[in-house]
């Protein structure tokens, strides 16, 4: 556990992601060591106030008694994955953990469907990015940031999803359950 336990904290506290289903081995190790030692490593980083959480093939950090501003930038960076999922799902509605596309195809599907072109826009609007080509590499510069989708292959430009991504997917379920909740008879 100790030998692994720099690397996970480097990673997960900035909010990124370990996904079972990484092609990449060290992430995959790293994850396999959390998951075989789960408890000692919560107990390890609860002494530093982070909480270890568990996902669908995922962990992650979260922390508790956040202030006010922490929970305002959490709905700023949710905000902007919600657009980023209704944008991804436009583009194909089986986007999920496992999905495999090639960056030359979601570009080549912005420039056929007006619904897709006009989401794209309004994802980086306000960073200036203009080209579909500029829109689709801010897109997939974030999701590896993230550890939600990997390059597989660098010839083709091929990504996969990776299990992290359920994140998104979980947190945008959970809203729309409440909703449908509240919704009087």
């Amino acid at each position: 556990m100790r030998n692994n336990t720099q690397r996970i904290y480097e990673r997960l506290s900035r909010g990124e992601f370990l996904s079972v289903d990484s092609t990449d081995t060290s992430i995959r190790h790293l994850y396999e060591d959390i998951e075989e030692n789960m408890e000692d490593y919560t107990d390890y980083f609860k002494e530093i106030g982070l909480q270890l959480e568990c996902g669908n093939g995922f962990f992650y950090f979260s922390r508790k008694g956040e202030s006010k501003q922490t929970i305002e930038q959490k709905l700023e960076s949710f905000s902007k994955w919600l657009d980023y999922l209704d944008f991804l799902k436009c583009y194909n509605q089986s986007f999920t953990a496992g999905y495999q596309f090639r960056k030359s195809h979601l570009i080549e599907q912005i420039s056929l469907d007006i619904e897709l072109k006009e989401k794209a826009n309004h994802l980086f609007k306000k960073y200036g990015a203009g080209s579909n080509i500029e829109i689709v590499n801010k897109l997939l510069q974030e999701m590896q940031n993230m550890g939600f989708a990997e390059c597989i292959s660098e010839q083709d430009e091929t990504y996969k999803i990776t299990s992290a991504f359920r994140y998104v997917e979980e947190l945008v379920e959970i809203i729309q359950i409440v909703n449908e909740d509240e919704v009087p008879e």
